[in-house]
Formats: C-alpha cells, structure tokens, sequence
C-alpha cells in the first residue's frame, strides 16, 4: 500500500544577511505607538464586555476620557490607561489605579500616538507595487481562508473575508503588509481550538505583520478566532466574544472588545495540529468518539482536551517548549503517532516558529469469522498511485486543470482485480489505456493511466484514492492515495517559471520481503522503500523513518551525487526488522523544496500463523489483511481521505 502525503510550507528569502528585514516590504513605522507599547488605541470609544485581558496600553484622543470602558483590572502588569481629560470612570469595577489622567503631558502624549496612527495608516496605504491583487476565492468580496502567504505586500480593491485558517510563512524579521479597501471579517466559531486563525510559520512574528482597512465597518475578528498583526482601521476594530489578537488594535473611530485577549508584544509561537484518524473494520467509532489532549508539564494547554478532528484537524498556537499529544485509551483500538511533528510515543518539541504536524491513527482491534478461509498461498497484494497536476499553478479562479494519474501493481506476485480511482474534488475519473490483455485485471507489468479535468475556484489540495483486489481468492484490499495542492493566484508573469512557486510532490512505496504469511514465531523481514520526486523541482533533506523498523539504510541512487532527489531519479532504501506477530507499520518520507515540505506515507503488512486456527492460523488481533474485503475496503478508505493533513496553500 502506498500513501503519497504532500504538506507545503511557504519561506521567501530576498536580499542579503545585512539588510534591516530578509524579505517583504519595509515595516511600517508606528512611531510612538510602539515607543509607548499601545495596544487598543482609538479616536472616540473603546467599549468592553468584561473581562478582557490586554498586555500593553490603551487610550482615546478625540474623545472623552469616560468613551474608555476597560478597567484597570483587565491590563496586566504596569500597563495604563490615557485620556485626555481625567473624565475616566474605572470600567466595570471603578478600578481607576490605572490611569494617567489628562490634560498635560499624558493627554499630548496620547494626543500624539493618535496623530501617529493616521501616519501609519497612510504608509501602509499608500505602498505600491503589491506582489498579489484580489487574491482569493469570490467575485468581489475575497476569501482568502486556506491560503499561504509569503512576506510582501498583498492590495485587494474590495473586502476581504477569513473563513478558514490562513498561513504566514517567513523569518523573524520579514514584513507583511495587506492593504485592503474594503473590510476584514475572520469568521466566527465556538471554541479556541476550533476557531479561525491566522497562523505564523518559519520564525514569522506578529510585529512585522500589517492589516491596513479602508471599509466602512472596519475589521471584525470572529467568535474564538486569533489574529496576528496589527490593525490600521479608518473606521472600527471589533473583537468578538474570546477573540484573540496578538498584535495592536488602532482605529480611526472605535474599539469594540468583549472578552477579549490582546498582547501588543506577543512571543514568537509554534503552531501544532493534530490530526485524529480512525481505521474501522468490525467497530464504528470517529474521530470525534475520541478525547485529545496536548500537555505541557503535565497541563493541558489552552482548548485542550478536545474532541478529535480529522482532516485538517485541531490547530495550537503554543510557546516554544516540550510537549506531550496523547488521547483517553479505548481498549477496542490500537494506538500510533506519525508525522513529522512527533514521535512514537506523541512527544513534541517546538521551537518559535514552527509549524508541526501530529497524526494519531486508531485501528481497531477486528473480530475475524472463525470460517474464514486462508492458507500459505495468501500474498498480501500492494498497490501505487501517482497524481500529478496541470498546471500546477493557475494565475487566475475558474481556471481549468487536469489531474494525471498512474496506477500500478505495487507487489508484483498477483493480479489486481476491481481496480478503480477515486478522487475528492474532481469527478470522473477515467481510464485512458494501461490493460494491454483487456483483462480488466492490474497485472504486475502493467501501468494504467487515468485522468480527470476540474475547473478550480481557489487554491485547492485533492485527494486519489487506488483500489484493488486480490486474485486468490480471498479478495484482500490493497489501497493506496495520492495528494496534491493546486495553487490559485499565482501572478501571470511569474506563471512560466511556477517551478520555484509549488510545492514538491514526492512518493515512496513499500514492499516487505515477504508478501506470504511466516510460520508461527515469526522472522525476519527486510522492508524496501523506493522514493521518487513526480514533480518538477528537486529536493534535499530527504528522510525516510518507519514506525515500526529503526536502522533504515542511506539511500543509493543518487546518480549526480549532489545530495538532491532530482525529479529523473530514484532513491532506494532498506531496513531489516523481526516480527513474531502480524504487524501493520508506515514508512514516512519527507523532501523539501522552495521553502515547502513535502511528505510521502507508505503502509504494509507482515502476517504471521498463530496456532489454533485450524484453516488460517491468524491472530484474532492483529491480521487485518484478511477481513471480509468490502469491510476492508471501505475501511482503508475512510483511512485515505482522513489522510489530507492541513496541506497549506501557497500563493505568491
């Protein structure tokens, strides 16, 4: 079985190690409100709902001092609060302790800060030269939920809308700008952990990220949502219930919050997902049947627990530091972690900047029929799939592209019977040529190519799914996935040299030495794994783990000796292990290119006899391969299209 998994992650490095920022525009200069660390700065009102908690200052000029409705009690440490006229009452506890009462020093001082807003507002408005216009899903209003930009400066001539997560991937020092005309909505959802984010990757920092809004509302951050950068409104900023910003609020009118968390000087985050999947074939649970936690020292983080979530999973912004993923234990499943983001045992460790993925994978423990049939002449039947996009950059929505797809018979020692393609966001899939015997069945020195055309709204990451049979008469499922990001947006210029603008696909497959059930007691077993690069760029750092063999080889093939996995080769790799019962593991691959990651999963299986069952001899928990094969079938693919982990979405 081959699982081919790409996640892109987006970096963009201009100019030399000297320079002030590594790449994107020139900061925006806040002057004196960064000088005296404003947080919520507005020219009439700041209302609140209590309690907020905000970490820098706050203040109103142009307004009356009884317009600020925040009390002391909700800024932390020594942070204050600026009016203009000493008119302030003290919120919703008449805490006034805080205060640094105009007119004077303090009403110029914040006088001055509101002057500087202005001066803000119009150097971000007015850079010119974006690297993206009206990026995003929509007629007018744009969605930009789901996308991944790298630093620059991005203009769009209407409203923009945030209704899924979107990523900024850069260095610690590059600068993004967003100069909106119209409004900025982040939709709205119910908790923390399930609420809209703008997530940052790479070292990115929130004080180098600016939201310019010209609309008539101004920006409004969603129910639980978390922001990151600061917002430039010429009318209002408004902060739903449990909103999170961490960066500054600075409005030309007011500031709404309600039950709020703000941090003009937030620490440089990690964002962790973790995806829950379950592999069913005699039970029924869910990812949501599970309980998820994420603990730091032995305390759940913020929104955990929580129930699991697959694909795309539950998003964390977290501090750099260790970290344990685990979930409440269900004795009719088993247990594993894989992804990069962690290790066997769940364990996470994050440095600023990072952005990880976990997967936890359930496979209950099947009830076999006693009757089931078997014997030495089973192989365990594999199968492969590649998928590969064209384009793979499209400038412009509603754009035509066309999937391509090879099926092959990964195994080699049977025929495939029931052979089919299936694929999440394009339909039909059709069959173009590759049954040479007209046999409808997959031989082993057969390839058959597939192929299906979709016409694409926005950046978008698809599925295949590759099903098969195999011919001994037991029907055992082989199954097999693909996956691939078409990018949306891409300027048209940039469009002919799109190799440097996507990201790396990259595929492994797996095959055990022995495909035939060992005797009882086990043996032995040598896993081969052959990875290729489908796409168009080469890649480096490429690893190869496997969850359940630790000594892989150094890979052979690389032909120029440039320590690249150049798109003409293939690089094979070995690692020898002892099972002594049926066992199910995942190899995981991991390339990257242009600043993104592409990541490959391959499954097998190793049977091995048990006494006792007359027929087949196969441990009641542990040989899933020959389960009823409809059961199976439908189980490997809940398992495949659960496997779509948050794959970001570049634009440029």
């Amino acid at each position: 079985m081959v699982i081919a998994l790409v996640v892109p992650f987006v970096l963009s490095f201009t100019g030399s190690i000297s320079n002030v920022h590594a790449a994107g525009p020139l900061p925006v200069d806040l002057l004196s409100i960064t000088t005296n660390n404003f947080a919520v700065l507005a020219k009439t009102t700041i209302t609140d709902v209590p309690s907020s908690s905000i970490t820098g200052n706050i203040g109103v000029s142009g307004g009356t001092g009884f317009a600020i409705k925040p009390s002391c009690s909700e800024l932390t440490g020594t942070n204050k609060i600026y009016d203009v006229d000493g008119a302030y009452g003290g919120g919703f506890d008449s805490n006034t302790s805080c205060l640094m009462a105009g007119p004077g020093a303090n009403k110029t001082l914040v006088d001055n800060a509101v002057l500087d807003m202005g001066t803000a507002y119009g150097d971000a408005a007015g850079r010119t030269g974006p690297n993206g216009t009206n990026l995003g899903a929509g007629v007018s209003d744009k969605d930009i939920g789901g996308l991944t930009f790298a630093p620059g400066l991005y203009k769009w001539d209407n409203s923009v809308l945030i209704n899924s997560d979107v990523s900024l991937s850069g260095g610690a020092s590059d600068v993004w700008i967003f100069q909106i005309a119209g409004d900025l909505t982040v939709d709205s959802k119910g908790t923390i952990p399930l609420g809209i984010k703008v997530l940052l990757s790479g070292g990115a920092k929130a004080e180098n990220i600016f939201w310019q809004v010209g609309g008539g509302t101004g920006a409004t951050l969603g129910t639980y949502s978390t922001f990151n950068g600061t917002i430039l409104s010429a009318k209002q900023v408004i902060l739903l219930t449990g909103a999170v910003l961490n960066g500054r609020a600075l409005a030309d009118s007011q500031v709404v919050l309600q039950k709020n968390t703000i941090n003009s000087s937030p620490v440089s985050l990690a964002t962790l997902h973790v995806v829950k999947l379950v592999v069913n074939a005699s039970h029924t649970a869910i990812p949501s049947d599970f309980s998820i936690h994420v603990k730091n020292g032995g305390v759940d983080v913020s929104g955990s627990p929580t129930v699991g979530a697959s694909s795309p999973g539950t998003s964390y912004s977290l501090a750099a530091g260790s970290y344990v993923v685990s979930e409440n234990i269900n004795s009719l499943y088993t247990q594993s972690f894989s992804g990069t983001g962690c290790d066997s045992s769940g364990n996470v460790s994050l440095l600023a900047g990072d952005d990880k993925t976990c997967t936890i994978v359930n496979t209950d423990i099947p009830i076999v029929p006693s009757g089931l049939i078997g014997g030495s002449n089973m192989v365990v039947p594999l199968i492969g799939i590649l998928k590969v996009p064209s384009p793979l950059a499209l400038s412009s929505a509603s754009s035509s592209v066309t999937y391509n797809y090879t099926v092959w018979n990964v195994g080699g020692r049977q025929a495939l019977t029931d052979v089919s393609v299936v694929d999440d966001k394009c339909s039909p899939v059709t069959l173009l040529s590759g049954d040479l015997n007209s046999d409808n069945k997959l031989d082993p020195s057969e390839s058959w190519k597939y192929k299906c055309t979709t016409t694409l709204s926005k950046t978008t990451t698809n599925t295949a799914i590759a099903t098969g049979h195999s011919d001994d008469g037991l029907n055992q499922t082989a199954i097999a996935t693909a996956v691939s990001t078409v990018v949306v947006g891409v300027p048209a210029p940039l469009l002919p040299n799109a190799g440097g603008l996507v990201a790396p696909l990259i595929n492994i497959t797996k095959v055990p030495s022995r495909l035939t059930p060992f005797p009882y007691g086990g043996g032995n077993v040598m896993y081969s794994y052959r990875v290729t690069n489908p796409g168009i760029v080469a890649m480096h750092d490429v690893v190869v783990t496997d969850d359940k063999c630790s000594t892989i080889s150094k890979p052979f093939g690389d032909a120029n000796n440039n320590g690249l996995l150049d798109p003409s080769e293939s690089w094979s790799y070995a690692c020898q292990t002892r099972v002594t019962i049926s066992t199910r593991n995942t190899a995981t691959v991991e390339g990257k290119a242009n600043g993104f990651s592409a990541i490959g999963y391959a499954f097998a299986t190793v049977l091995v006899a048990t006494p006792g069952l007359p027929n087949t001899g196969f441990p009641l928990q542990d040989n899933a391969m020959v389960l009823n094969s409809i059961l199976f079938a439908g189980v490997l693919s809940l398992l495949s299209i659960s496997l779509v982990v948050v794959l970001k979405k570049r634009v440029n």
